[in-house]
């Protein structure tokens, strides 16, 4: 478990970094936001299937602070071919609670580039860390830790 935990501060570090490099000179000063969290997709590697996450978010939106829990509920597509589904995927869906945005993302590997519209139009990355099942998650149900953050863009 601490692995586990020092892999999804460590992503939270890169994604924060990552994510703060995409932020164009004219975006708003101010929005953004970092996240962490426990995600869930109900068939990984199975074409078309859908997830949700639990997720934690603090940072600045729209100019009022965003500090608290928010649950994100989506649709993904990853390839059904093994190790195929690994390797890239997308995904589109929504974030309600302490922040409000609907979001998409392409998956290469463990780390997601991510645009969102609401509460913050923006840009960013999330990192994932699977903690079930154990070896090539591809075929079934997949639990990981998350972590990244989103920067607004004008």
């Amino acid at each position: 478990m601490k692995n586990i935990l020092r892999s999804a501060v460590l992503a939270a570090s890169v994604a924060a970094t990552v994510a703060g490099g995409m932020t164009p000179a004219s975006a708003a000063v101010g929005d953004a936001v970092a996240f962490v969290g426990t995600a869930h997709i109900n068939c990984f590697g199975c074409g078309d299937s859908t997830g949700t996450a639990s997720l934690t978010g603090v940072g600045v939106a729209g100019g009022a602070v965003v500090n608290g829990a928010a649950h994100a509920s989506y649709s993904v597509n990853e390839s059904a071919a093994s190790p195929g589904c690994v390797i890239s995927g997308t995904a589109s869906g929504s974030v309600t609670g302490a922040i409000a945005v609907q979001f998409n993302w392409s998956r290469v590997g463990a780390v997601a580039v991510i645009s969102t519209t609401g509460d913050i139009d923006g840009t960013g990355v999330a990192a994932f860390a699977v903690t079930s099942p154990a070896g090539n998650p591809c075929g079934g149900a997949v639990d990981a830790v998350v972590a990244g953050a989103i920067v607004g863009t004008p």
